[in-house]
């Protein structure tokens, strides 16, 4: 493995002494500690220990390396010619090189100059003389327990002996950024989780003859988990039509979307034990399975069933608590299928449910979704949905996929809320979707109730 400084990489070798002043270790630690605050993760804080540790006590080379399982990681911080740091991103912890020692040993390393760092690993001589490190110190990175996290090099590309000050200076450092590193270790290895376990729930979408099916689903959360507990489904029917699902649990995080789980397969094994049963008889089994269980998930849910495509084809939905679901016939035109909706799942499960009904004209797109469309700080929810119609009656021709991604791209500007949108759109037949004007203040369409 080739080593050698960065051509940027400043000479030290007149650097004055750090500690002219007294106060000048305290000075140091406190703007560590200034750093590492606004880090959140393993890179940052690499960043911060190398802009700090170089100003403060005059090293060219300081890096930090973490225990990832059997590797150890070591970020490429600019230090280093680019073909070596990215060797060094990812090596197997069982190599023997002064870094991979301590992290692996826990022992302390220190070298006064060249000739004592190559007696103690003579196989890297080579490598050690183009580095062009010639004295240092490598530190172990360890928590509570004694538990090893990896390792810190701190090197100057002259001779020099650390006094006892440096030393206790330098061990100070490694210290706090030990907690800081594992910290955000920890944080990544939660967010990969959540990512793991949102990504998991997330259906594969059915495909279904004569229907286009396209979803989306952006989380929202003040952390960088990015989960939350909307969701939505497509579940192909054995009559040949469809029950579409779009529902949102309470919360943004991981709590969240494991109700949102739990709640999503409870109502997938009873849609799949009942596949011709009405969506309010549906939901109304829903509420009380939970309620028969003890989970007390608070939900808001839309249920749809198309009908298979022929004569007198319909759709029905029921609406608990949800957002009302918009359509868009093969002209442009948008309808607000407006209904009285029943209560949230975990309310009042003995409360009847209803059904609502309209004939699904030709060629026509549902769009269902969750709030997070269309609440915005400081604007009606109906509001929201005006600018919604108007989204859809203007990019209608669009491909669904496309029409989503423009639906989409002012909710992650300006939205506090996790956002899901499922739409069907019929392709059973040539429709002309002709371009044009269309009156934006449509009237809302009038729901059949049964």
């Amino acid at each position: 493995m080739r080593v050698g400084l960065h051509s940027g990489a400043p000479s030290r070798g007149d650097a004055p002494d750090p500690f002219g002043r007294p106060d000048r270790g305290v000075s140091t630690l406190l703007d560590l500690a200034s750093a590492l605050a606004r880090t959140d993760s393993v890179e940052d804080v690499a960043l911060a220990v190398r802009d700090v540790v170089r100003e403060a006590l005059g090293a060219c080379f300081v890096s930090l390396s973490m225990i990832d399982g059997p590797w150890l990681l070591t970020p490429a911080l600019g230090q280093l010619d680019d073909d070596t740091e990215q060797r060094c991103l990812r090596l197997p912890l069982d190599l023997d090189t002064p870094a991979h020692r301590v992290a692996r040993t826990g022992r302390a390393l220190s070298f006064d100059d060249l000739a004592s760092l190559v007696a103690m690993f003579p196989r890297a001589r080579e490598e050690l003389q183009r580095s062009g490190l010639r004295s240092g110190v490598i530190l172990p990175m360890t928590i509570s327990g004694g538990f090893r996290t990896g390792s810190v090099t701190v090197a100057w590309d002259r001779d020099r002996r650390l006094g006892e000050e440096e030393v206790a200076l330098v061990t100070a450092v490694v210290d706090a950024t030990a907690q800081a590193a594992r910290r955000a270790q920890l944080y990544r290895e939660r967010r990969d989780v959540a990512h793991t376990l949102q990504a998991a729930m997330l259906p594969e979408l059915p495909v279904l003859e004569g229907l286009a099916v396209a979803s989306r689903y952006l989380p929202w959360s003040t952390t960088d988990e990015q989960v939350g507990g909307d969701w939505y489904d497509a579940i192909s029917q054995p009559d040949g039509g469809v029950l579409l699902v779009v529902g949102d649990v309470a919360g943004h995080d991981t709590e969240a979307a494991a109700r949102m789980g739990r709640v999503r397969s409870m109502f997938r094994a009873l849609a799949v034990d009942r596949g011709e049963e009405a969506p309010a008889a549906l939901v109304t089994r829903l509420d009380h399975v939970l309620e028969a269980l003890g989970d007390a998930t608070l939900a808001t849910l839309i249920v749809a069933r198309l009908d298979p495509p022929g004569p007198g084809r319909r759709l029905r939905w029921t609406t608990a608590g949800h957002p009302p679901p918009v359509l868009v016939d093969a002209t442009g035109r948008s309808t607000v299928l407006a209904a009285e909706p029943d209560l949230p799942l975990g309310v009042a499960p003995e409360r009847s449910r209803h059904d609502h009904g309209i004939d699904w004209p030709a060629g026509a797109t549902l769009v269902l979704y969750t709030d997070g469309l269309v609440e915005r700080r400081g604007r009606d929810v109906g509001d929201g949905i005006t600018v919604l119609r108007a989204a859809l009656e203007r990019t209608h021709t669009e491909a669904l996929e496309t029409l989503l991604g423009e639906l989409v791209t002012e909710h992650v500007a300006n939205s506090e809320d996790d956002c899901a949108v499922l739409a069907v759109r019929d392709v059973s037949r040539a429709v002309v979707r002709p371009r044009g004007s269309v009156d934006p203040g449509v009237s809302a369409g009038r729901a059949t109730r049964r």
